[in-house]
């Protein structure tokens, strides 16, 4: 199972922004992967100054296939 490191660089981050920003960072992420159907283990998230970083680990090596079906207009619309 893979994982995947981020890392966002930036200004100064005032020390106290940095717990609050980290983990916004850290829920955010792990929504979006939840959504994307690529549901991980653990992950964390740590920042100095200038960086926020997220871990996380055990993430599944593809995303599950899914089916879309959309209906476009009906045949003979065009005319």
């Amino acid at each position: 199972m893979p994982d995947l490191l981020l890392e966002l660089r930036s200004e100064e981050i005032p020390a106290r922004m940095q717990p609050s920003a980290t983990e916004g960072i850290r829920k955010a992420l792990a929504t979006e992967l939840e959504a994307a159907g690529l549901a991980s283990a653990e992950s964390r998230s740590f920042a100095t100054p200038r960086r926020v970083c997220v871990v996380v680990e055990g993430l599944l090596d593809a995303s599950p296939d899914k089916l879309v079906e959309r209906r476009g207009p009906r045949e003979g619309a065009d005319k």
